[in-house]
């Protein structure tokens, strides 16, 4: 009965392992912003991004445990002039250099998250949805650049590539991350 009993219970813990989730690779980030008047997508990702995050036997706790720290003077858009741009206006201010984040909701039901954003002194909290496919958690949301107090530092961005825009540079900015899981 005794063997019974511990096989049970080693049984249980082997398969509430099986669930647990745990990092499996590098936390990836891609922006989007928008040009022209046909708000035209450009994209890019950010190069230099430290993530902590802890496993857990549940998927909200795993992304809860999330802490991401990002260095916004390392972009890549595939264009260094257009990297150049941005980072030179944007991202100028000291207090923009470095975006955290970190997830205070996850509603598993509705496949939505809340992922609370900190740029320039201003934290933000910015509704996202996501999927579970092939290992790895996709997020998408959109924020306002203009709600981080960067109303300044936008506005130089605009007229910098007010050529390359044909005029017109939206505020709102499409953010994706993906999370590898295992």
């Amino acid at each position: 009965m005794r063997k019974v009993i511990l096989s049970s219970i080693l049984a249980v813990g082997l398969i509430s392992g099986l669930n647990a989730y745990e990092l499996d690779g590098d936390l990836g980030i891609k922006w989007t912003g928008f040009k022209t008047a046909k708000k035209v997508g450009v994209s890019g990702t950010f190069k230099d991004v430290k993530l902590d995050i802890q496993k857990a036997d549940k998927l909200a706790d795993f992304l809860k445990s999330a802490k991401v720290e990002i260095d916004t003077m390392k972009i890549n858009s595939k264009l260094p002039m257009r990297d150049k741009n941005i980072t030179s206006t944007i991202f100028s201010l000291a207090s923009a250099k470095t975006v955290k984040g970190t997830i205070s909701k996850v509603d598993e039901a509705k496949k939505e998250l809340t992922l609370d954003v900190t740029m320039n002194g201003v934290t933000k909290q910015i509704p996202m949805t996501y999927t579970l496919s092939g290992g790895k958690i996709v997020a998408k949301g959109t924020l306002e650049i203009l709600d981080f107090k960067l109303k300044s530092s936008f506005e130089a961005f605009a007229k910098k590539c007010r050529g390359f825009h044909a005029g017109k540079t939206f505020s709102d900015v499409d953010v994706e991350f993906t999370l590898p899981y295992k």
